[in-house]
Parts: structure tokens; C-alpha cells; sequence
């Protein structure tokens, strides 16, 4: 029910996306066919695709058109995955293995770089030279936002507004780049241009925002990965942040971050230092300000199916949370 409420107006588009990764997946050489069928047939919910195919619906709808940069995008987020990784040396994703404990970092790396270049292609198919710019300066921006992590992996005195710069380039950016290429595509007029790419720069915040909450208070089940993988990895989230904050003096989490102790005892009390502050609440809060701004950016558009979809896509990002 959830899932009609959300992607309603596009499920049957959505399943031709499916279809058109599915035979991505399908390489002249048997074993990348393998290694790219174990990457996309583990499969998240397509929310970007989703979002690139519903800010479409507002106007001029060509599905010809709109396929290809729905799968780019969902090829281009894939390709993110498999790179973060290799560099973190993630071993479960959503349940299954990574391709880099299937494979060595070498191949795992040069699939990454495969579905990159597939992404492209699916993006040159568009004939749109602002889309295709689009695309291009997104990518540019999850790279630079990827390198702010790797280079600050262990700080612990980042600063809220860094995080915000990190994660607006990681993960909001290719939110933001499916609902304004669904808009340029679609021949809207700016205004809804400017709105549904803020719906979905601040949907993209939120939705990275409740992923970092979720890392500490999450089920390992749901998850697919271990609670705390954010601190094995060195990474400083927003929960952290206000922890730290809080308990500025023998706070566990900058010796973890650190390297200064190490052990599964350690990480437990960092979690249960997050968890036992106002840390949660207010990242939640965060959260929930970025949720209310993108549904606010939907005002200016006609109240049909296809805003009730968005808008229900923005209720379930923050309620993930809880």
C-alpha cells in the first residue's frame, strides 16, 4: 500500500525501468554479466527513478524520453554503492554480499567504473544538452562530496555545516538531478524547474539525514548492515555530531573516530552514547525541517496523483526514522 501511494502514477513505467537495468546486467563477457546481475538484482525501492518519472507527470510526459535518464540515474547511484564500498570496506548491503567480498578490489572497482559509463551512455540517449549537464555536473558533485568524506574520515571536529556540505553533495545532489531532469525533460516552465529540483535537493538531505539516525537505532535485519558502521568506518554523522556536542569530555566517539580504541565494546558505547542523548531527537528533528521544506517547494504545482505521490515519498523518508 505504501509502495501505490508512493510510486502509484508510474509503476508500470517503473517496471520498464527495471527491465532496461535488467538487460544492462547483460555483458558480452560471462563474468562482469555475473558481477553486474549480483549489483542490480539487489535492488532498493528506485526511489530516484521514481522521482524522475513523477516530475515528469506535471507536464509534457514522453516516456521515450524520460527512460533512459530514469535508468541513468538509478545506474549512477548503483555505481556510488559499489565504489563506497570498496573504500569502506562494507562486506553486507541490504543483506546480500558486496561485490567486493564476492570479487577482488580491482574488478569490484572496474564494475564500479562500468556501470559509470553505462549511466553516461543511458544519459547521451536524451539528445538534451541541458539534461546531459545535469547529469555530467551531478556526477562531478558526488565525487567532490565522496573526497570531503575520504579526506575528513576520523575527524571528529567537523562541524555541522560541513556535514550538511557533505551530504548535499553526496547524496542530495542526484536526488535534486531526478526531479529537475524529470522537469526539463517534461518542457516545464523554470519555476517548476527551480521547484521540483529543490524537492528534491531537500528531499535528499532528509533522506540521508534519517539513513545516518538509522545506522545507530536501526535492526541490523532492516538495515542489511551492522549498527554503528558509520563509527567502524570513521565517519562522522549528524547524530555523532550533537553527541559530541553534548558530551564534549570522555566522549568514546572521538577515540573511535580517532583509532585511539578500537573493538566491538568500543563501538558499543559509542552507539549507546548517541542513543542515550538528545542526539536522536534532534537529528530527527533536522530531518523533519529538510521533509518540510521539500513538501513546501510542491505549492506551486497542480494538486493531483502525482503531488500526493511526492509528497508521500517525503512523509516516508523522515518516518523511516521511527
Amino acid at each position: 500500500m505504501q509502495t501505490t501511494a508512493m510510486f502509484g502514477p508510474v509503476l508500470p513505467e517503473l517496471s520498464k525501468v527495471e527491465d532496461m537495468l535488467i538487460q544492462t546486467a547483460e555483458a558480452d563477457y560471462p563474468p562482469l554479466s555475473l558481477l553486474l546481475k549480483h549489483v542490480l538484482h539487489t535492488k532498493g525501492k528506485r526511489i530516484r527513478p521514481a522521482l524522475v518519472l513523477l516530475a515528469a507527470k506535471f507536464h509534457h510526459y514522453d516516456l521515450d524520453r524520460l527512460l533512459p535518464i530514469a535508468v541513468a540515474v538509478e545506474l549512477l547511484h548503483t555505481a556510488t554503492l559499489v565504489h563506497d564500498d570498496i573504500i569502506d570496506r562494507t562486506l553486507i548491503r541490504r543483506g546480500s554480499p558486496t561485490l567486493n567480498s564476492i570479487a577482488d578490489a580491482s574488478a569490484a572497482v572496474l564494475v564500479g567504473d562500468y556501470l559509470f559509463a553505462r549511466a553516461a551512455a543511458h544519459g547521451a540517449q536524451i539528445n538534451n544538452i541541458r539534461a546531459m549537464h545535469i547529469f555530467a555536473r551531478t556526477l562531478m558533485t558526488i565525487c567532490d562530496g565522496e573526497l570531503r568524506q575520504a579526506f575528513n574520515r576520523g575527524n571528529w571536529r567537523q562541524t555541522k555545516e560541513e556535514y550538511f556540505q557533505k551530504i548535499g553533495r553526496k547524496t542530495a545532489s542526484l536526488f535534486a538531478a531526478s526531479t529537475e531532469s524529470g522537469a526539463v525533460l517534461s518542457s516545464a516552465p523554470e519555476m517548476a524547474i527551480e521547484a521540483l529540483r529543490e524537492f528534491g535537493y531537500n528531499l535528499g538531505m532528509a533522506f540521508q539525514i534519517v539513513d545516518d539516525v538509522l545506522d545507530f537505532v536501526g535492526q541490523e535485519g532492516e538495515l542489511g548492515k551492522p549498527i554503528g558502521s558509520d563509527l567502524r568506518q570513521g565517519t562522522l554523522t549528524l547524530p555523532a555530531i550533537y553527541a559530541l556536542e553534548q558530551y564534549p569530555n570522555d566522549n568514546p566517539i572521538a577515540a573511535i573516530l580517532e583509532r585511539r580504541v578500537e573493538g566491538e565494546e568500543w563501538i558499543q558505547r559509542g552507539v549507546e552514547m548517541v542513543t542515550n542523548s538528545l542526539a536522536i531527537r534532534l537529528t530527527i528533528a533536522e530531518a523533519r525541517r529538510f521533509g518540510d521544506r521539500a513538501k513546501s517547494c510542491l505549492a506551486i504545482l497542480p494538486a493531483n496523483e502525482c503531488r500526493e505521490a511526492l509528497l508521500a515519498i517525503a512523509n516516508y523518508v523522515v518516518e523511516r526514522s521511527h
